[in-house]
């Protein structure tokens, strides 16, 4: 749907087109950066393990390895850490910010993974929310949240995060600020990315429900399956 929208510019076609530095787009379009279209970032922090001195407000960490299961709709396994009470409130996350990965990466796979922040996932963690330090969140603007995720890993499975990252040994890092502010891209007025919002919200509400509905299963099956294996629950007596 992204790519017949913002790529093809299918349900535009019948409207007027004019030339632009990435080819033909939609007349009333901009060409610009993702800077564009973003309020602010947001540094993460790793806290510490344990309550200690100042450090004393509970979170929930999203770390790199979280992203993959964030995005099919699971809650992932973040760690609980503790940061000083003054950082939390400008460094919670909220619905529709984005986080992204900016360390580590392999020689094939770039870093620069990134999920996006659903009210359900919030509440599977009580609100409490903050990315650690290798990562950056992104609060787009009104609107722009679907799109700029959209957009992101149409970049990313093209491999353009590659060019923005550097460090040639051990861990490499993403230039995310070179990324947000030098990447052109194409910015749709804004009805037009709030109504691409709605039209795709009701997929992400769908991913949201299957990964619920996936945890269920996978938190029986882990109760059953000892109890099948030891003999202590037979076949015949779970079909009763």
């Amino acid at each position: 749907m992204f790519k017949s929208w913002f790529v093809d510019f299918e349900p535009f076609k019948g409207g007027n087109f004019v030339e632009s530095e990435l080819g033909m787009i939609p007349e009333g379009w901009k060409i610009g950066t993702f800077s564009n279209i973003i309020e602010s970032t947001l540094s993460g922090d790793w806290g510490k393990e344990i309550k200690q001195g100042n450090y004393t407000q509970k979170v929930f960490c999203i770390r790199g390895a979280d992203i993959p299961d964030i995005k099919i709709g699971n809650r992932g396994n973040m760690p609980i850490r503790y940061i000083l009470e003054k950082y939390y409130q400008s460094k919670a996350l909220g619905e529709g910010d984005l986080v992204v990965e900016i360390s580590g990466g392999s020689p094939t796979q770039s870093t620069g993974r990134i999920c996006r922040i659903s009210s359900w996932l919030l509440k599977k963690y009580s609100n409490t929310i903050i990315c650690t330090n290798f990562c950056k969140a992104i609060k787009p603007i009104l609107g722009y949240s679907p799109y700029i995720y959209c957009m992101w890993e149409y970049f990313y499975k093209q491999g353009v995060m590659f060019s923005y990252e550097n460090g040639t040994t051990g861990i490499k890092n993403l230039d995310i600020n070179g990324l947000l502010l030098k990447e052109s891209i194409i910015i749709p007025p804004q009805e037009i990315a709030l109504k691409f919002t709605q039209t795709i919200e009701c997929i992400y509400k769908k991913i949201q429900y299957n990964g619920i509905e996936s945890e269920r299963l996978s938190h029986l099956r882990d109760i059953l399956l000892p109890k099948l294996m030891s003999g202590e629950l037979k076949i015949n007596e779970l079909n009763s």
